[in-house]
Parts: C-alpha cells; structure tokens; sequence
C-alpha cells in the first residue's frame, strides 16, 4: 500500500489511540489527583468566604455536600482556610462543625448509606451547640448568634443543592459560580473587588458565547452573590448584569460589541453610585473583566459554551419521515392497484382447449378440399372428434394414429392430423405455463411491494421517535477523533424518549482493532458520562462508521449445536444468533424442508436473508414477507421452503417476541419451570404470503429460550422440558445444554433420524 499522507494520518491515529489505551491507568491516577487538588483547593477558598451578617456557611456545604472520595481533601481545605481568613472564635467553631460533619459521614459511608442527612445534621448541630454553649458561658450575643444560626441553615441548604444538581448542568455551574463570587470578595483590597471582576468576566463570555436565558440566569445568580458579600457594591452588581443583559440581546457572539455594550451598561449603572469610591471600584473591576473577556480564546468559549444544535437537524429527521410515509403509502397503493387490476382482467385468448381446435383448422383444414364438407356439414361431428382426442392428450402428450375416434374416420390426412393436434396441444401448455409464471410473478411483486412498504413505514415510525440532538457531548466527542488524529465528517450525539444515549461518527475510511474499539469505548464513556459498549463498525466506501450505543441491562449468551441426518453430511437447519446495534438478542433457526444439500440451500439462503433484514432495522413480520417472496420465486417449479423461528429480546428491558412460520414448539425455563411456546403456521416458499405466528413475553436474568427443529421432536416434547429444568438446575452453560439436547435427540430417534438443531439463549446481568 502506498505510503499517502491519510495511511499515515490513520497510522498515527491508532499510535495515538494504542497509546492513551496504554496509559489508561496512569491517565486515571492524574485525574484522581487533579480531583483531589480541586477539593483541597475549593475547600480553601469557600470556607474563607463571609456573606452580609458573618455568616460562612460554604465551607460547610462543601462537606456536607461533596462526593465521599473528595471528602478528605475537602475537609482539609475548609480547616486551612478557616483558621487562615476566619476571625479565631469562628474559624475554632467552624473546625469544630466541620470535624464533626466529615466523622458523621465516613461513619455512615462505612454502614453503606451516604445520605445527606446525617452529615448536615452532625455538622449543623455540632456548630449550633458550641454556639449554645459559648453563649451560656460569655453572655448572649444576639448578632453572633443569628450569624451562627444563618451559617447551619444556609450550610444546609447549599449543601443541599451541591449534591442534588448534576455537575455538568448550566444550575449546578451557576451555583459554584455564585459560591466563588461570594468568596472572592473576601480578598477585596486597595478599592479592587475580585469577586466583581469575575462575575463581570464570566457574564461577558456567557452574554457574548451562550443564550440570553443562560445570561439572564447568571447575572440574577453573581449579582445576588455580589451583593451578600459586598451589600455597598449592591448598584456595582447590578450595573454589570444589566450591562450583560443589554449586550446578550443587542449583539451575541460579536465580542467587541458585545464589550462595547458592556461598558456603556457599567457606566450608567455607575451613576446610581453612592460615592466616587464605589465608582472607582466597578470602573476597575469592569475594566479587567473586559481585558480578561478579550483575552480569553474563542476555543475556550466554544468548549464552555458549544453552539447549539440547528433546528433544520430535527427538521430534516422529521422531513425524511414524512417522505419515508408518503414513499410507502405509494407503494402499498401500487400492490394493490396491480391486484385489484389483474383480478378483474378477463382470461386471455388461448386458456381454453378451444385453442387446440382452432390451431388444427386453421393450419390443416383450411387448404383442405374437404373442408366444407367437415366444417360445414359436419361441424358437430368435427367438434366431438377432435375433443375426443384431449383425454390422449393429457395422458401421453402427444395423438397417434391409432387414437382417432369414428368422428374423425373421414379425413384425408389421418397423420398431418395427428402433428397438428399434438402440435397445438404443446402449444396451449406452453401458454398456460407462461401464464402460472406470470401469476407467481405478479404476486411476488406486489407482496415485495406490500412488505416494503410496511418495513419504510417502521422506519419513518422509528424516524420520528428520534431523540434530541446533545450539542455539549457532540463538541466533546468531535474534540476526542481529533485528537486522536481522526478528523470526524459527521458527529451526532442523542438521547432517545428513554434517555439512552446514542453517539455515530463518521470518520476518513481506516481499520480498528478490537482492542482500539475497546479503548474509544472507554473514551467515550468518560467524556459522554455513559457507559458504552464497543461500537458498531461499518465501512462505506471512503469513509467508516461507528455507532456507539449505552450498554444494555443484560447480556446475551448463546449456544448452538447441530447434527446432520444419516447418511447425508451436510444438514438442512441454519441458525443465526448476534446481537445488533439496538440493543436486541437475534436468535432465528431455519430448517430447510427435507434433507441433504437441497435442505441446506433453502435453510441457508433464509437465515443468511432474515439475518441480513434484521441487521437493517427490518421488524420480524417484514423480513419473513420478504425472504418468502425470495423462496417462492427460487422454488417456483418445486414443492420446498423453509421454516422460520425467530427470537428477539430487548436486552435494555428484558421484553422478547418470538415469531414463528412453520417452527417446531420452543421452551422457556424460568426458575426451573419449563413453559411450551409454539404457533401453528405454515413454512416461508410455500404460500404467496407467509402466515406466522407472534408471541411476547418478557425475560429476566437467568431465564433460558431453547429452539429445536422437528427432528429432535420424534420422541415428543416432555423430555425436553424435562431435559432443559434438569440442564438449567445443574447449572450447564448454554453450550453445554444445546449439546446435550442434540445428543440425547440423537439417541432417542434411532433410525428416524432428520436432521437435528438446538439452540440456545440465556440472558444475564
């Protein structure tokens, strides 16, 4: 293969890739440390902050809210800035809380329950009863004792809301953000209000990169913080959201409008302004927001606030739905307008013997001598001869001399007669067999044309029903394949009505291994939060597919044997099992009618089709219309066909259908308890349409499906729902119990031997 500079792009994506597999562990015990840093550091930070009135309530929500594995790092966070920016009698009764809180919840971690509860109410109340307690022994002081009191509620209450909010939602962002705002201002010096400086920052990339609902909920959020900390920068806080608002409205994504805009919404909120001191402050403050906002590079805003997804994307699945429709509700009109025509077509001109008749008068008699003498004269007697000769006809094939009735004793030419007849007669067979061809055709076509339609309208259904686009987790998983070299030419990512999440990307054509898969598996389920499965990997031409779907409940085991029947080497049963890219087990087992290679052919060729239209996203009763057209057509001159049993399980939910055309009974075990699942229909090739049989039921861990065809039926059905309770409760895997099967059905039929084929699925956690 030529060395082009693409093979050595892809070349180097999969070092790239080998290599982050490699460094897995190590990537993970960085990013542990990273998290552990973060909470000693927000520990420090929040447990300095001060709001109106001396409460310090964030250091406590921090404990009393974080996960259990950063509770350590947090801990020691909150105790270093507590007796560094606290006065000493505080930062003494909030060690006290907070040494409380963290001994609560490792107690109650190691009990198994992590509840928000516990923890709040050791650590609120530990601070409440030193307050009581200095307050017995040093006079009562209502101003520290409502600060204390504000401290355990809002502790609670922030507390509270850090571990009900996801971390990833724009409220929990706004929370943190409000948090370290209020904090920031703690460190306020030399007429410089940091806290105002960030919330300023942060409002102009939310007004100039999000919406105008994010920015309007973050400036009610900063600015409220604002004003807890700092209540003489109350006209500074709201100046600067009003200055956000105005420029989220007036001139999104354009920076230094939005900048412009900004500052002007500043200076009139700088005319509220009690003093020049105050005026002073936000003029710096906004001065460096707006310096830090330009600064600041457009990936950055791009990743915190990605574009959001075009409504034309929905419009489009919308749109294709809709012609998906109108497509199959034409071909639906189509089959039956072909019917319905050829039904009240009236026989054509040679269905009849009749043909026979007039092909002898017109190529023998009509140069005859005798012709009026026969035709005219004797028509009657003509008529009764010649169809006299059709019972010789059908039995033979052909008319001899010595088979002319006493009606046709007068002709002259006793042999030409008979070449004639024999001639016409071969002739109105051949007709009639053009005709049946024709039927078959015909009805093969408009059922093709009924089935396809029924599976484009599923589609359109399935089309409708997509779920919402994600714009965060697409941008994360457009930024995973370029990083690794695989530049994406199509990313989406979408949650369905289920709330399952559903990632495909289109990549420059290239060929992964199992173990590249498994890594940007793992990848992905990292930075989408998920946990995905090893993608579906297909190839179109100059690109490559990948779809990664969330990894089901349960998981599918299978197993499978078979046995031919003597003295054949070859059995007509074919079986498929697979899981597909939806979630589903696909288990389906075709016999072919017969044995030997005729058996097999038909057996193949109908589970190889099924198996092809299942993978398509083709419903059960759609493919086996379609793959009973592909027999009928192929098995036009022979009485054969094949059977269809099929098994479908959601394995998110456990619910199966079970469609049967022709099959032998299947068996359930649950528990122990053997249940027969059987439907009396007829074999695919046989009728124009096929007629099955449809079961659903639902399956839980540990339940087993076994299919069987009829060969292993010779001895009835008891012995196999004894058989599969006994193989189930000795604990035999599924191969184990599908070999057992064939081998005792073996043993049992003797010299009755058809060809014989177990299959099994059992789901598992």
């Amino acid at each position: 293969m030529p060395n082009t500079p693409l093979t050595q792009k892809h070349t180097s994506a999969r070092r790239a890739l080998r290599t982050a597999e490699a460094r897995g562990p190590q990537g993970a015990r960085r990013a542990a440390v990273l998290w552990q840093l973060a909470a000693l550091a927000a520990g420090m930070l929040l447990s300095a902050g001060r709001i109106y009135g001396g409460a310090c309530p964030f250091g406590l929500a921090l404990l009393i809210g974080c996960p259990i594995s950063r509770l350590p790092a947090a801990a020691l966070g909150c105790l270093a800035g507590s007796l560094a920016f606290q006065p000493l009698d505080t930062a003494l009764k909030l060690t006290g809380a907070c040494v409380a809180a963290l001994t609560g919840r490792q107690v109650t971690a190691k009990l198994g329950k992590d509840d928000l509860v516990p923890g709040a109410a050791i650590g609120c109340g530990t601070l409440l009863l030193e307050q009581a307690l200095v307050s017995l022994a040093g006079g009562v002081d209502a101003a520290d004792n409502a600060a204390i009191l504000c401290t355990a509620l809002l502790a609670a209450g922030f507390g509270a809301a850090i571990r009900a909010l996801p971390g990833e939602s724009f409220r929990a962002v706004c929370l943190w953000l409000g948090m370290g705002t209020a904090c920031l201002q703690r460190a306020a010096a030399a007429g410089f209000a940091p806290g105002l400086a960030s919330a300023c920052t942060v409002l102009l990339c939310c007004a100039c990169a999000g919406t105008l609902e994010q920015t309007a909920v973050l400036s009610v959020a900063l600015a409220a913080a604002v004003t807890a900390a700092t209540p003489s920068l109350c006209f500074a806080a709201l100046a600067a959201a009003m200055g956000a608002l105005a420029a989220a409205l007036l001139c999104p994504g354009e920076r230094s409008r939005c900048a412009g805009v900004f500052a002007a919404g500043c200076v009139l909120g700088a005319l509220a302004s009690p003093d020049l001191t105050g005026v002073l402050a936000l003029a710096l403050a906004a001065g460096c927001g707006i310096l830090l906002f330009l600064l600041c590079p457009e990936s950055i805003l791009q990743a915190v606030f990605p574009p959001a997804a075009p409504p034309a994307a929905k419009q489009s699945l919308t749109g294709a739905a809709r012609r998906l429709c109108v497509v199959a509700d034409t071909l639906s009109d189509i089959a039956a307008t072909v019917t319905a025509v050829c039904d009240r077509q009236t026989p054509p001109r040679g269905e009849s013997y009749d043909f026979v008749v007039e092909y002898t008068a017109q190529h023998l008699c009509q140069n005859c001598a005798r012709r009026n003498a026969c035709w005219v004269g004797s028509y009657s007697t003509a008529m009764d001869g010649l169809y006299a000769l059709r019972q010789a006809l059908e039995s033979k094939g052909r008319v001899e001399l010595e088979d002319l009735p006493g009606q046709l004793s007068v002709c002259v030419h006793p042999a030409d007669l008979c070449a004639a007849v024999t001639h016409g007669y071969r002739l109105w067979c051949s007709r009639r067999q053009t005709r049946a061809r024709t039927s078959v055709l015909r009805a093969a076509l408009t059922e093709q044309y009924s089935a396809m339609a029924s599976a484009l309208a599923q589609m359109a259904g399935q089309l409708g029903q997509a779920g919402l686009p994600d714009p965060r987790r697409e941008a994360r998983v457009n930024q995973l394949f370029s990083s690794i070299g695989l530049e994406p030419l199509e990313c989406s990512v979408s949650a369905d009505a289920a709330g399952r999440v559903t990632a495909a990307v289109t990549v420059p054509r290239t060929a992964l291994s199992r173990e590249e898969c498994r890594a940007l598996a793992g990848e992905m389920s990292r930075i989408c939060r998920r946990d995905f499965d090893l993608p579906e990997v297909s190839h179109c031409r100059t690109v490559t597919m990948l779809r990664f779907g969330e990894l089901p409940l349960y998981h599918a085991v299978f197993g499978l044997a078979s046995r031919p029947a003597p003295p054949e080497t070859i059995c007509g049963d074919a079986c498929e099992q697979f899981c597909d890219s939806s979630g589903r087990a696909q288990m389906l087992l075709c016999d072919g009618m017969g044995t030997g290679k005729p058996a097999a052919v038909d057996g193949q060729m109908a589970a190889r089709l099924t198996s092809q239209l299942l993978r398509a996203g083709f419903a059960a009763q759609s493919a086996a219309r379609l793959v009973n057209v592909a027999l009928g057509l192929k098995n036009v001159d022979q009485e054969s066909g094949a059977t269809l049993d099929l098994l479908t399980v959601d394995l998110y939910t456990g619910r199966a259908g079970l469609f049967k055309a022709g099959a032998a009974p299947s068996f359930l075990c649950r528990g122990g308890a053997v249940r027969t699942l059987e439907g009396s229909s007829l074999p695919m090739g046989v009728l124009d349409s096929v007629t099955g049989r449809s079961t659903a039921f639902t399956m839980d861990s540990g339940d087993v499906v076994l299919m069987v065809s009829d060969g292993a039926l010779c001895d009835g059905t008891g012995w196999l729902c004894e058989q599969l309770s006994l193989s189930v409760k000795t604990g035999q895997s599924p191969q184990q119990i599908a070999d057992t099967v064939v081998t005792s059905a073996v043993r049992r039929a003797g010299n009755r031997r058809d060809d014989i084929t177990a299959a099994v699925l059992r789901i598992e956690k």
